[in-house]
């Protein structure tokens, strides 16, 4: 189950201390898997089902019960971390998606098994193990350049990786595990993207640790929703267990990227923070820039005339801001708004926030809560407790609220919500404000919404509620108009003073891959055919007229009921290892997905989108473009689009270099998207 078997040292009392803390639905899947007994998820060992997002550590069973699993838990791992092999190393399919299910107490299809089998490690049941052998799972599951079944690239192949944050360190890790030579540039100085640039007070995931890490990088963190600077030190650590960091050329910022027809390569234009310029060329390109690293401000008049400190939280000053004593003014109430009104209010005389419109909001059981140290110690020394921790998070923050998501066409009151289960999220989250409120409940017709739950991204209550309910405290609907020398102006004429202004104002997302200039096959320039705003890809990833370019977190594939970017970004990136091992084992250079396969793929989004929540009309959002079409949020189910990243099929490109539309192509399998070659 791990590279500690039969060697660790670690003690019984330092285990039972680890168990007292573990989660107990959690431990009743390892002891299945010890013991090979099936009967920890039957009869009084099921657990209650989860509220919300809480972990249900308990599993709302008496105490007894949890002190007969904590019993066996302490007496199988010990034997196991002793070296006795588990009983159970590789479940059929069937028994592991229900262990999922009563560890959840959800109803999980079966069609979830190849997911769970490969969070855990084990091989596809097609491939069975031998019953002889202990297939327990590696505690760094096998990557997906692993499977690239020796295909090498052609001699002289390069890529080139834009930016170092999460997705350039998850391609970087790929194409190094499958031989593929390749360089990062990094426009900044440090790795880590979003997070190295967010440090304002407050700065956290509200993704939890354990889900918001690499499948392939398990790490030892000190939170259950880590702070900006771990998540820092936790990129930093990947780049250098997998040695990428020789790969990063930094301080040099990418601003074009044409695409050479003759020579089937792409030449890069590329800044360094000196000022020089040159040329990079590469056979493939990846574009990893993100999208959440261009600050939006509002258009108001006076923004630079302001004499007190300003900045925007995504550009928090390097030396910090003194916010003691001050009169403090926070633009915004989204998801950073969230962290750091509550993380300053105590420093400051007074706060001011003003927001456009109420945001929908949900408890945060475990907002910055250490994990104790004996756990972290289980997570490390037993990693299949740790995946199948993983794996429960994985359905409390993805698939569960799926459903919460769908418009009811018969439902009759659409504007406060858009189904049965919205409405019962609509009960429970007002019913929470109500009592995190307390005596200010007069203050719930400003922080309540009135479009339904999720219409915009969810957040998390980090002391929200029970910031803006203290004296000092006060919040303002509505827009900055204006801003003074001494303060903003609101849409209401009044004049706000200030000797801090806080712009929580939020991110321009919905330009994809701005402000590079990208130009593909005929010097078609991208921006020109996305018109501005309106991107579209194949899963995300690549665009017709764009060979060999790649673009990871693009268009449509955030999940905007949950989930883990760091996963999505796995699935991409499985997706395009597998595209490039046909692509070598085939001797092919170039491939261009075909026209129709990207047409199709954007009408089933389009489609989808329609009967769902982010098409409401109640509400602003940024997952909409200026036209209204949704192009941040994917619309599939995290299970539908897992299958459709599993594996490419050559069908879906034409092929090169030189070949034209229609011509050189591989027809077999795009029949089966409902697509005609």
């Amino acid at each position: 189950m791990g590279e500690d078997n039969g060697a660790s040292t670690v003690g019984q009392d330092w285990l039972r201390e680890a168990i007292e803390q573990a989660n107990t639905p959690t431990l009743a899947c390892l002891l299945v898997q010890l013991t090979g007994d099936r009967r920890w998820i039957e009869d009084r060992f099921i657990p209650s089902r989860p509220r919300g997002l809480d972990d249900n550590d308990s599993g709302g069973l008496p105490e007894e019960v949890q002190e007969e699993v904590r019993a066996a838990s302490v007496k199988e791992i010990r034997q196991w971390l002793e070296g006795e092999p588990m009983a159970l190393p590789d479940p059929p399919d069937e028994l592991l998606v229900e262990m999922m299910s009563v560890s959840l107490r959800e109803d999980i299809p079966l069609k979830y098994a190849p997911m769970i089998r490969h969070e855990l490690g084990l091989a596809p049941a097609s491939g069975a193990i031998d019953k002889g052998q202990d297939a327990s799972p590696r505690p760094t599951p096998s990557l997906p350049a692993e499977s690239m079944g020796g295909a090498a690239p052609p001699p002289g192949f390069r890529a080139l990786i834009i930016g170092a944050g999460i997705s350039g360190l998850c391609a970087a890790v790929n194409l190094s595990a499958a031989g593929v030579p390749f360089t990062i540039v990094e426009r900044h100085h440090r790795l880590g993207g979003v997070w190295h640039e967010n440090k304002y007070p407050g700065a956290a995931c509200d993704v939890p640790s354990h889900l918001y890490s690499f499948s392939f990088a398990p790490y030892d963190w000190s939170r259950f929703f880590a702070a900006s600077d771990e998540i820092q030190a936790y990129l930093e650590h990947v780049a250098d267990h997998f040695d990428i960091r020789r790969y990063i050329r930094f301080g040099v910022e990418v601003t074009e990227a044409d695409y050479d027809e003759d020579s089937a390569e792409w030449h890069v234009q590329a800044t360094t923070d000196a000022g020089n310029k040159e040329t990079l060329s590469a056979d493939m390109v990846i574009s990893a820039v993100g999208a959440f690293n261009k600050p939006k401000y509002p258009d108001v008049p006076g923004i630079d005339q302001f004499e007190g400190q300003s900045a925007h939280t995504a550009r928090w000053p390097e030396e910090g801001i003194d916010l003691e004593g001050q009169r403090v003014v926070v633009v915004g109430n989204g998801a950073s708004a969230m962290q750091v009104v509550p993380a300053i209010a105590e420093q400051v005389a007074s706060l001011t926030v003003i927001q456009r419109s109420p945001q929908w909001a949900a408890p945060f059981p475990k907002f910055q809560q250490p994990v104790p140290e004996a756990l972290q110690k289980l997570l490390h020394e037993v990693p299949l407790y740790r995946l199948w921790y993983r794996i429960r998070l994985s359905w409390a923050f993805n698939d569960k609220l799926y459903e919460a998501l769908q418009k009811d066409p018969d439902w009759q009151d659409m504007e406060r919500s858009i189904n049965a289960i919205n409405d019962a999220h609509r009960r429970g989250l007002t019913k929470y404000m109500v009592s995190e409120l307390g005596d200010a409940d007069y203050l719930l017709p400003e922080v309540l919404p009135g479009y339904p739950p999720f219409g915009k991204r969810i957040l998390l209550d980090n002391g929200w509620f029970r910031t803006l309910a203290r004296d000092h405290v006060e919040l303002v609907t509505g827009a900055v108009t204006e801003v003074l020398p001494e303060g903003v102006v609101t849409d209401d004429g009044r004049i706000h003073k200030a000797d801090v202004v806080i712009w929580a104002t939020g991110f321009d997302v919905v330009n994809f891959l701005a402000p590079m200039t990208i130009r593909g096959r005929g010097g078609r320039e991208l921006h020109d055919e996305w018109d501005g705003d309106d991107a579209r890809a194949y899963l995300g990833t690549v665009v017709p007229g764009y060979p060999n370019f790649f673009c990871l977190y693009g268009p449509n594939t955030q999940f905007g009921h949950g989930g883990s970017l760091i996963s999505i970004v796995e699935r991409q990136m499985h997706y395009v290892m597998s595209l490039l091992q046909k692509m070598f084992s085939n001797g092919l250079h170039t491939v261009d997905v075909r026209r129709e396969v990207h047409d199709w793929y954007t009408r089933e989004v389009d489609k989808k989108h329609e009967g769902m929540i982010w098409t409401h009309p109640g509400m602003s959002t940024y997952y909409r473009n200026s036209k209204g079409r949704v192009v941040v949020c994917n619309p599939f189910r995290i299970i539908e689009f897992w299958q459709m990243t599993d594996e490419a099929t050559l069908g879906d490109y034409s092929i090169g270099p030189g070949y034209s539309e229609g011509k050189d192509t591989i027809s077999a399998g795009s029949e089966q998207r409902g697509v005609k070659p």
